[in-house]
């Protein structure tokens, strides 16, 4: 038992290095603006993102990148807002509008990515622009609005902390103790044995899209909730949200061997936050954050990537650690 805490212990430390190294390297760099209590808004600033990553990963394990996730949360915002308005709003009624609406569309995006036999960039790229346009013309174009009793409510660090512990309890729960997450998983490793194995993919696979579209809904109720009102986005602006969610699967992907995929999705939500307050730490445009998050990315799929390359990098690292330890104990 103590070998297995140990372990365990281990483990969360070598998980938790990325986001550790990278704040205390901002830290010397500029400790005006990442000391005192400055860690504690990148923890919180980090649950909304990681939201949306949650539901991504469902897709992004699969080796399915969903390109229309931003739009499935400005759409099932616009949408489901604007519905909620016109049948007499109410906070509550307003934020189960947006769920059921996002949860629906992203329902209908994987219908649409399955029957069209197609891969999944091509078509979560069309969904994406279909929604963006949908949300465009909707109610006039003037996106929604909600009151500012919404906010008030919606966006207090006790609800926001709550709701997020409670939507990263239904994503474990999901991946690790269900038939869904068992069969995910027998996908992700090998799709014809899983298919052998009688696993039906395509069920698994819209079952992903389906909880995309789920956490769609929580992250824009959340989201909604910071200014009370959705503007529509066109021209791909939707794909912000994406890569930062795909940064965070990334981030989890590589730290899985230590620590269970929907907790190193937090890891690259804190990760992904400390680059982009980094950007603004060090006196550069806020227009850098994407640049930063995508050269992260890069990084991050090159690291993880089966190429011979590296694998042979991995593989000589591995030896080169391994010499050294002998030559300590020696």
């Amino acid at each position: 038992m103590g070998k297995r805490k140990g372990r365990m212990i281990k483990n969360v430390i070598s998980a938790a290095a990325i986001p550790i190294i990278l704040y205390l390297i901002l830290l010397i760099m500029r400790p005006e603006a990442m000391g005192g209590t400055q860690i504690l808004d990148i923890l919180r600033q980090a649950m909304l993102p990681t939201i949306l990553a949650w539901g991504v990963t469902f897709a992004c394990k699969l080796g399915l990148w969903h390109f229309a996730a931003g739009a499935n949360v400005i759409a099932g915002i616009i949408l489901g807002g604007g519905i909620a308005n016109r049948l007499g709003g109410g906070n509550l009624l307003i934020a189960v509008c947006i769920i059921v609406t996002s949860l629906i569309i992203g329902c209908l995006s994987g219908l649409l990515y399955i029957k069209m036999k197609v891969p999944s960039i091509i078509a979560t790229v069309g969904t994406m622009l279909i929604l963006e346009s949908i949300s465009a013309l909707a109610w006039g174009g003037g996106g929604v609005s909600v009151d500012p009793s919404f906010g008030q409510f919606f966006n207090r660090t006790p609800v926001v902390i709550i709701s997020t512990v409670i939507f990263f309890f239904i994503a474990y729960v999901l991946y690790t103790k269900t038939k869904y997450g068992f069969n995910l998983k027998a996908v992700a490793n090998n799709i014809n044995v899983a298919q052998q194995q009688g696993i039906n993919v395509d069920k698994v696979k819209l079952i992903s899209f389906i909880l995309v579209g789920l956490y769609s809904g929580f992250y824009g109720v959340l989201s909604l909730a910071r200014s009370n009102v959705q503007n529509p986005t066109t021209n791909m602006g939707s794909m912000d949200m994406v890569f930062s969610a795909i940064m965070c699967f990334f981030v989890a992907a590589a730290l899985e061997k230590y620590v269970n995929l929907i907790v190193g999705v937090y890891i690259g939500g804190v990760t992904v936050q400390l680059i982009k307050f980094g950007i603004v730490a060090m006196g550069l445009s806020g227009q850098f954050n994407n640049a930063a998050v995508a050269v992260a990315l890069l990084v991050f799929c090159a690291l993880s990537s089966e190429s011979p390359y590296m694998v042979q990098f991995r593989q000589r690292f591995r030896r080169l650690r391994r010499s050294n330890v002998q030559v300590k104990k020696q």
